[in-house]
Parts: C-alpha cells; sequence; structure tokens
C-alpha cells in the first residue's frame, strides 16, 4: 500500500463538479435511449424523438461542460435546469420521468458546487 498521492484521477474530480457532470451526462443519454429504443408500448416519433434526441445532446454537452471548464457551471447549470424542465413537455416526460430526475439533480450540484480553496503550505523557519 503506498502512502502517496494517486496520478490523475481522485484530484481531477475534487477540482470539479463531478457528480454534476456524471448526472447530467446519464440523464442525457437516458433520454436518448428512451427515445431509441421505443420500449414497444410507446411510439416515440415526430417531434418528441426530434426533441428528446436534441435535448439529450444538450445535457450531454452541459456535462462535459461542467467537467472541462468548472467556471462555467453556473451557465452550464442553468441551461441544464432550463432544459430539464422543457423535456417534461417535449421529450415524452422527461424520458420518463428518470432523465428529467438525473438532469434536474445534475442541474443542482453543478449550481451548488464550490471549489475548494488551494491549501496553504506552512512556512519553513530557516
Amino acid at each position: 500500500m503506498t502512502t502517496g498521492t494517486r496520478p490523475g484521477g481522485r484530484g481531477w474530480r475534487r477540482g470539479r463538479p463531478f457528480a454534476a457532470g456524471l448526472l447530467l451526462c446519464l440523464g442525457g443519454l437516458e433520454l436518448v435511449c428512451v427515445s431509441w429504443a421505443g420500449l414497444g408500448f410507446l411510439r416515440f416519433t415526430g417531434t418528441a424523438g426530434a426533441a428528446s434526441w436534441t435535448l439529450g445532446a444538450g445535457f450531454v454537452v452541459a456535462g462535459a461542460t461542467t467537467w472541462h471548464n468548472p467556471a462555467l457551471r453556473h451557465f452550464s447549470g442553468v441551461l441544464a435546469g432550463v432544459l430539464s424542465l422543457v423535456s417534461l413537455v417535449a421529450a415524452n416526460l422527461g424520458g420518463l420521468l428518470l432523465g428529467f430526475l438525473l438532469t434536474a439533480v445534475g442541474s443542482a450540484l453543478a449550481l451548488a458546487w464550490i471549489p475548494q480553496p488551494a491549501p496553504s503550505t506552512p512556512q519553513e523557519e530557516a
């Protein structure tokens, strides 16, 4: 067992709203998958299918934006919040409500995330 810091992963995730981006991407993919699969008892054609693909792509872009540019988390959080409400009407109840819930929670997490201040290093006395 090593006591050093792990390169990459954990430090990268802690420096940005990772959970928010993950939920936004998962919600967007869920919207697309529900409209693509068809589920047999519902027909996802016409404007609802097109809206599902468009909104799903918007959620994935918003999630990727929160990961790669945390300074834009407010913009992508507000955008995702508005799009999640639009998905209730335009995209088959927001992907049968699961996509709506994922994206609504993801947008709330993106708006609530605050970056941690850099740890201060004690100055060594000579």
